[in-house]
């Protein structure tokens, strides 16, 4: 169940005005937690209701306050759960049904599935969430650790370093980290996110570029959990007062992972952050990037020229690697020589060769640059350009009989050439050496097990121009529009959205536009020039075109445009 379909049955169950659901929608945003507890805090519902509602939605019974068997669930504790773990979780078992295999444990939270998962490999039964109010469990807990004699791990003032490093190692924060990178592949999340604020902490999944709240931890839990990433990417668990970066390699069932590891101190703990990279073969190709096939076309012809540049541009995360290495592909062979220096390198691809840039060694992009045209090569991508002397560097290379491909961070493909200028390099060298300029953004594809029909209202469609659209790029959309919706399903979380695609925005950069930007040197002038092109179309037509065709919708295409 998703954060839309938890609203649904409330507005069923519960009498709430939407104000109000806007309003916790909006701390939710801001502070996290579940929508739930939100609208608990703000008074438009009781925690009575709130257990009730989610009764009966989910078809779940509610803890009536029944004694705990000892001799069925006592046992289950001193051997195979960790006290310590449920205390963080906030579910505690209750009953055994062992005809049936069942384990009936109290929570406050139904949707943890990961934690059910590794209670249920842990006991090998299958878990029957009993839902109760918030804080329950911890007294049932507290009550066991009465009966048993048994503490909690504290870790408050200083940390002892030493006893985050053994709790590390212990089969709850071991289980606890494999189903979160389990769950993470499972939903094609690129990053997880584990955070600290004031007396919460938490773990967030980024799928298709948004990030997702997935588990809410204790902070004896966080701890541990943070000192178990960085032994694993050899980090100093002792250091909370920089921040340090590295990286390991896993399993996760059939998917071979490289992952990256950065924190950073903040006021209230360390922020850690897990980049997956998926070590199988990828296919890196123009037609799989979502690029139209007039596009497609235009670039072909733009990367076989001998020598130029090519940028591309846009936000970080907007994909634009991705496009590079896919050019790349398409100019890979035996007659070329390609090299690249990228911080970092992302993918490995056969047959380029790669250059890491390492700036505390002093392999910096202009200095890997310089070395890289010793060697002969024919293509090189320069990662970013990021100061003058690397545009330099970039601009001499292209003008002297290299193919250069690189990127910066502009909002459209215009502005590229002036943020040239910003570092300071000349007009009349911009122009000799630039052959062509994209911008892109990624936007969230409509769900296939789950997409609908549905026609946007008319309103939008003439707020946005979309008729006008289609009729100028209608052999883009041969079979006229049609416009789809994701509902929301198990396969994309209820989001009603799965995978991503590509919006361009991109041109060839002839004469007639050198000559604008040479003589005016003003952005509103070169982008008038290039909007009068006959085919030309910014990214949120380019959007706009996707939407007709089904593959996302207006809502999506304003959120990246």
């Amino acid at each position: 169940m998703n954060k839309t379909m938890l609203e649904q049955l409330l507005k069923e169950h519960c009498s709430i005005k939407p104000e109000i659901f806007a309003k916790a929608r909006e701390i939710h945003k801001e502070q996290g937690g579940g929508i739930g507890r939100v609208l608990v805090r703000l008074g438009a519902i009781t925690e009575a209701q709130l257990i009730e509602s989610l009764a009966a939605g989910l078809k779940l019974s509610i803890y009536q306050g029944e004694d705990i068997k000892d001799d069925e669930i006592f046992p289950l504790l001193e051997e195979k759960l960790d006290i310590n773990f449920l205390f963080n979780h906030q579910i505690f078992p209750i009953k055994a049904d062992r005809e049936r295999g069942i384990l009936y444990a109290v929570t406050d939270d139904p949707f943890q599935h990961s934690i059910f998962d590794y209670v249920m490999d842990k006991t090998g039964w299958k878990i029957a969430p009993v839902l109760a109010p918030d804080g329950t469990v911890k007294e049932l807990i507290r009550g066991y650790r009465g009966d048993t004699g048994r503490d909690f791990v504290s870790l408050d003032g200083e940390q002892d370093t030493a006893k985050l490093k053994e709790m590390a190692f212990e089969a709850p924060v071991v289980q606890f980290l494999n189903h979160l990178l389990g769950r993470a592949v499972e939903l094609r999340a690129s990053d997880i996110h584990i955070e600290s604020s004031e007396h919460r902490y938490r773990v967030r999944l980024r799928i298709d570029g948004i990030l997702h709240e997935k588990d809410v931890l204790e902070e004896q839990f966080y701890l541990a959990a943070v000192s178990r990433v960085k032994l694993l990417a050899g980090l100093d668990i002792a250091e909370k007062r920089l921040p340090q970066d590295g990286k390991f390699s896993t399993r996760i069932a059939s998917h071979l992972l490289d992952i990256r590891v950065s924190t950073i101190p903040t006021v209230s703990g360390e922020g850690v952050v897990l980049r997956l990279l998926y070590r199988e073969k990828l296919s890196f190709d123009l037609e799989n990037l979502g690029m139209e096939a007039d596009h497609r076309r235009m670039i072909t012809e733009v990367i076989k020229r001998p020598h130029g540049m090519l940028l591309v541009t846009g936000p970080t995360g907007s994909g634009k690697t991705t496009t590079l290495y896919s050019m790349l592909t398409r100019l890979n062979s035996e007659e070329r020589k390609i090299i690249t220096t990228e911080d970092p390198v992302e993918y490995q691809l056969q047959g380029i060769n790669q250059i890491q840039v390492k700036s505390e060694i002093g392999l910096t992009f202009a200095g890997a640059l310089r070395s890289i045209l010793r060697h002969d090569p024919d293509v090189i991508m320069v990662g970013e350009i990021r100061d003058k002397e690397t545009a330099e560097i970039s601009i001499q290379s292209a003008l002297t009989g290299h193919f250069v491909l690189s990127t910066l961070h502009t909002n459209d493909a215009a502005s590229s050439l002036f943020r040239l200028t910003e570092m300071g390099i000349e007009g009349y060298l911009i122009n000799a050496a630039v052959t062509g300029l994209i911008a892109q953004r990624i936007a969230r594809r409509n769900c296939p097990f789950c997409s609908r029909p549905d026609e946007p209202p008319e309103y939008l469609l003439e707020q946005y121009a979309i008729h006008n659209i289609r009729k100028r790029f209608a052999d883009l959309i041969p079979d006229g529009p049609a416009y789809m919706k994701g509902e929301g399903c198990p396969q994309c979380a209820g989001t009603g959205y799965r995978g991503r695609t590509a919006i361009f925005e991109l041109f060839d950069y002839t004469d007639d536009l050198r000559e604008v930007f040479l003589k005016t040197m003003s952005l509103e002038a070169l982008r008038q020039a290039v909007l009068a092109r006959p085919g030309f179309r910014h990214l949120r037509e380019d959007g706009m075109i996707k939407v007709m065709k089904g593959l996302t919708t207006i809502e999506e295409v304003l959120r990246v445009c």
